[in-house]
């Protein structure tokens, strides 16, 4: 992911939507006392002023005393985003010291430069260790009482790094783009590729319930609408948007009494996201119809 098409959504996905992660992962490199000196002393100089990125990075700097300019070209400068993973050997301690773990996290990106969270968990109680990682392989050795039994990186994740549900993202904006000019066939590949990741993905079945049913496939897009209420329900929007259109579905074929009980559901879930409690009161008394396609 080190090297990206400015255009892609790959490249969005690590540009257009990182920009508050940004500032989350300063305060993780920074600390929390330096980092709340850095916004105030952002807001103090920039309020209805314009700011670029050197400025920020100045103002870091001098708020922590440290070094920044591997975390600004990284993330600021750069598209890409690790994919951790972790090897490590456990020693017991002679005299009953406890336990040493020896082992290396590694990932993909060469000029990567960031201090890592580990979390152990142990036979007593868990312990947190931070460790600096720099290149793709970075050693670290911890000494623990109880019996480290499983090692998490950065289980707060303070850092973007590459996982499925970032997959998913990707995929699901790449169909978005297809959608958008035209071509159907090519989003459902892409939203099959979002699903053969996890596959509970609400958002893919709802996206692919939305492509049959421009086709008129209402018995496949009645089937993707039922896999989205029974996906992961992430995000929860799509549950009340997939008994609207199940309720649409009925409408069109000719299944008023269905329909009428999927707008209902659809209000029981409270939710107006765009709109959707407002569609299912109007489609309670007004049926969906849908013009005739020419064939």
């Amino acid at each position: 992911m080190g090297r990206l098409d400015p255009f892609s959504p790959q490249f969005q996905s690590m540009t257009l939507e990182k920009g508050a992660m940004i500032f989350h992962m300063l305060r993780w490199e920074m600390g929390n006392e330096a980092f709340d000196t850095f916004l105030h002393a952002l807001v103090k100089n920039y309020t209805d002023k314009g700011v670029r990125e050197r400025d920020v990075q100045q103002l870091a700097e001098q708020a922590s005393n440290l070094q920044l300019e591997p975390f600004f070209a990284q993330w600021v400068d750069g598209t890409g985003a690790p994919q951790f993973t972790d090897k490590y050997t456990v020693y017991r301690l002679g005299s009953n010291k406890g336990f040493r773990t020896v082992g290396a996290i590694s990932q993909d990106l060469d000029l990567f430069q960031m201090p890592v969270e580990l979390r152990i968990e142990t036979d007593g109680k868990t312990e947190i260790r931070r460790v600096d990682v720099s290149g793709t392989d970075s050693s670290y050795s911890v000494e623990t009482f109880g019996r480290p039994r499983h090692i998490t990186i950065d289980p707060e994740t303070w850092v973007l790094k590459s996982t499925p549900d970032l997959a998913v993202r990707v995929a699901v904006l790449r169909g978005q783009q297809l959608v958008g000019q035209g071509d159907l066939n090519g989003a459902l590949v892409e939203y099959q590729k979002a699903l053969d990741v996890n596959k509970t993905s609400s958002l893919a079945s709802y996206r692919i319930g939305e492509i049959f049913f421009t086709q008129r496939n209402y018995q496949s897009a009645a089937n993707s609408f039922r896999d989205a209420l029974r996906g992961d329900d992430d995000p929860k929007w799509t549950e009340v948007w997939s008994h609207v259109e199940l309720g649409r579905i009925f409408d069109v074929t000719g299944q008023r009494e269905r329909a009428v009980n999927e707008y209902r559901l659809a209000i029981q879930t409270n939710d107006n996201t765009q709109g959707a409690i407002n569609e299912a009161r109007n489609l309670m008394t007004h049926p969906y119809k849908r013009e005739q396609a020419d064939n």
